[in-house]
């Protein structure tokens, strides 16, 4: 028996298409309230990224990354948000990533094919808590799976080797019977080789082929490639 565990934002759920999806919504609060949303959202996009690896080190908590995507963005912009403009901002963005995540067209076709093969699966994920809960109920992922570990929950993130490891714990796994499927290069890939599991790098669009870590194109690869390296 083998296990692959995957990443779930950008690997599983198209992150990318339903944050596309939640800014629309949110340009029409910022509309309303007479705020250009086209440069607002813009500064959204610059802030988040770096805002989130603070969060994933935890050296900012969930709340104050919450607030802090929405609240930068003013400042950026030389604004100053009213009363409940940021908290509203939050719930609108959130109903719609983590209540209406999109999944890749191979998400189910790769999953069934692991299933068929008796390997098993798991989702570890950096996400807060609450809101990638919800994306596992939303979309079906967390019955589709056998564990799910999330960094917040368990008090580590990756790239740290624990998360990887508690894991492989639950399911009573060497590493070197474990697999690593997700799109980020340091967190997903490097972090899983450095705890000794192998790993896959989830690169769609092809943005990472000059470099010389192990790569598929898509999530229905997994199965044949799962099955050379587990030999």
């Amino acid at each position: 028996m083998k296990l692959v565990i995957f990443d779930l934002d950008d690997t599983l759920v198209d992150f990318a298409t339903t944050r596309q999806t939640a800014h629309c919504h949110l340009a029409l609060v910022l509309d309303r309230e007479g705020i250009d949303s086209t440069a607002f959202l813009s500064a959204c996009t610059e802030v988040d990224r770096p805002l989130f690896t603070l969060f994933e080190q935890g050296r900012l908590t969930r709340e104050e990354y919450r607030t802090r995507r929405f609240t930068d963005p003013f400042g950026r912009l030389g604004l100053s948000p009213r009363d409940g403009l940021v908290t509203h901002l939050n719930q609108v963005f959130m109903t719609c990533v983590n209540d209406s995540p999109l999944l890749y067209d191979d998400v189910w076709p790769a999953l069934d094919g692991l299933r068929s093969r008796g390997i098993r699966t798991a989702i570890l994920t950096n996400g807060p808590s609450d809101g990638q809960r919800r994306k596992l109920r939303a979309t079906g992922l967390g019955e589709a799976v056998d564990h799910v570990v999330i960094g917040e929950e368990l008090g580590v993130s990756k790239p740290q080797p624990a998360a990887f490891q508690s894991v492989l714990e639950h399911f009573a796994f060497e590493p070197a019977g474990a697999l690593m499927v997700g799109d980020s290069p340091a967190l997903d890939y490097d972090g899983a080789v450095d705890a000794g599991l192998k790993a896959l790098l989830l690169d769609r669009a092809g943005s990472h082929a000059a470099g010389n870590r192990a790569s598929i194109r898509s999530l229905q690869e997994v199965a044949q490639r799962s099955a050379a390296l587990f030999r």
